[in-house]
């Protein structure tokens, strides 16, 4: 088909934010260019990669400009980590720009670099960059290898957005080599990563990707419908960077419906984008695509000078698959001219071109890359598998020990709970003891109290009489020694006789009783 190379244009469009995310997040473009000339040493090193990466997809000629620049600072200052930076950023300028074999070159260089200082992200995007200039020119085999050695390390990374790019790439391979449905089955899965993730870019672009896929298998109207939802997901999110993708594809889909005014409007605003950019090979696109639009319409000596321009660049940038599908339309344009010399020659080019591209070994090596990519995500999913099977053993595992854990917290909480309340019961037993021991002390301190102001005390100097034995009271009268004792004390008196006294006043009636206990004595003898 005349046509069937328009689709490297998808690789454009996929890593325009490859190498450091989305340009929403950065300043302006023009503001960054503003500060640049302020800048010495590692901070400017870092703003000349930030400007490049902002200008890679739209003005690719001035990015080569802070790469150049770049390259010579981050070696001048032995940053080889940025050095890496800006050979896949070159490498992906020169793939937009046309300038294939130095693309190739600076790719190849951003890969042994990155491989010598062990970095793998640099490593990923060096392969990656690498697979989209193949793409370009049309060694399908060697570009499919290249993304799926990027999609490879990208998965190992888990770089999400990364990955996402690799995938887009091996579907516009695949697309290349008329494998649509597979192509498709790609792109949704770059449409399905990116639906987690505020990245409107890449979600347009996925949807201009399987419109166009759409489009090849010949679903016009689904592939139109996708397309007006894209380019409305422009205007919605002021994302212009698809903008003149989303032309050409509307363009060509119009072309095919019959809808001519309206092709002829979308394929030249896409052409004029194209030119105003210095994007060779959209700009092949948009001219292959306006020339078999003058095809359809009858207009076939205005189609020629279109399909023969693109043919030149095609042929200058070494764009194969647009050439040979140049090479198509300029044979269909003489052969309606009836120019049949032409019409043949120009059919010997395309078909000499076809053959350069699709070789029966460039078959097989497809074949067997996809296979390998086949094996590859089988192993991802295998495992993924593993991984969520070891996570969920993890869990068990995790579950089973907090519910020790809880269990344990628990007995311990019950111990806890038991040897307080018995502390707290023992406690209560004490205080009650205690409150016991207090009450009985008071009550006996009370008592005690009471006798100690029952009991009377004497003190001081008592004068007593000498023979009688009468105290003398504070009044100065003599009183019996008993009723003294008596008034002064709590003690009270009963009266007998001791043995002494009794002697002296009753002698008769002391021998009569120890007369008595003498004989009782004998008698108990």
């Amino acid at each position: 088909m005349p046509l069937i190379g328009r689709t490297l244009f998808f690789l454009l469009l996929a890593c325009g934010s490859t190498f450091l995310g989305a340009q929403s997040a950065q300043p302006t473009i023009q503001a960054q260019r503003q500060a640049l000339p302020g800048l010495q040493g590692p901070a400017r090193l870092a703003a000349l990669l930030k400007l490049a990466n902002s200008l890679e997809a739209k003005a690719p000629q001035e990015a080569l400009t802070y790469t150049d620049e770049g390259i010579a600072l981050a070696r001048s200052l032995g940053d080889r980590e940025r050095e890496a930076a800006f050979l896949s950023t070159t490498a992906y300028c020169c793939s937009q720009t046309g300038d294939f074999s130095r693309s190739i070159d600076f790719g190849r260089r951003a890969l042994a670099l990155g491989t010598e200082i062990g970095n793998q992200d640099r490593i990923a995007k060096a392969h990656n960059a690498l697979g989209i200039t193949y793409t370009f020119v049309g060694a399908y085999s060697q570009a499919l290898e290249e993304s799926v050695e990027a999609l490879r390390i990208r998965e190992e990374l888990g770089e999400v957005q990364a990955i996402a790019q690799s995938l887009n790439l091996i579907g516009v391979v695949y697309h290349h080599s008329g494998q649509y449905e597979k192509a498709i089955d790609y792109f949704n899965q770059v449409l399905k990563r990116t639906e987690a993730t505020s990245d409107p870019k890449r979600k347009i672009l996925a949807k201009l990707n399987i419109g166009f896929a759409l489009y090849k298998l010949g679903r016009f109207k689904e592939a139109l419908q996708i397309h007006q939802e894209a380019l409305a997901m422009t205007g919605q999110f002021n994302e212009t960077t698809h903008l003149n993708y989303a032309h050409l594809n509307l363009g060509m889909t119009y072309t095919d419906l019959g809808q001519y005014a309206q092709a002829g409007q979308y394929l030249q605003m896409a052409h004029d984008e194209y030119r105003k950019q210095d994007q060779k090979h959209g700009l092949v696109q948009a001219l292959n695509a306006l020339a078999r639009l003058q095809l359809l319409t009858g207009n076939f000596a205005r189609g020629i000078p279109l399909a023969k321009e693109a043919a030149l660049l095609a042929q200058k940038i070494n764009a194969r698959d647009e050439l040979k599908a140049s090479y198509e339309l300029i044979s269909d344009l003489y052969g309606k001219l009836h120019n049949t010399e032409e019409s043949y020659r120009y059919f010997k080019l395309a078909t000499a071109t076809k053959d350069s591209i699709f070789t029966a070994q460039e078959s097989n090596r497809i074949s067997e890359i996809s296979m390998k990519l086949v094996t590859m995500r089988k192993d991802n999913e295998i495992d993924k598998l593993k991984k969520e099977r070891l996570i969920s053993t993890l869990r068990m595992k995790e579950q089973r020990y907090l519910s020790i854990v809880f269990i344990s917290s628990i007995g311990f909480l019950v111990v806890l709970v038991l040897t307080l309340a018995t502390y707290n019961k023992k406690m209560r037993l004490s205080r009650k003891s205690l409150e016991k021991s207090n009450s009985d002390l008071a009550q006996i301190n009370t008592e005690l109290q009471d006798k100690i102001h029952e009991i009377k005390t004497l003190s001081g100097l008592l004068p007593i009489c000498a023979q009688c034995k009468k105290i003398r009271n504070d009044e100065g009268y003599w009183t019996q020694l008993e009723g003294y004792i008596s008034e002064h004390t709590s003690a009270t008196f009963s009266h007998g006789i001791c043995p002494h006294c009794a002697e002296q006043l009753y002698p008769k009636a002391m021998d009569r009783l120890r007369f008595k206990d003498g004989s009782t004595d004998s008698e108990l003898a």
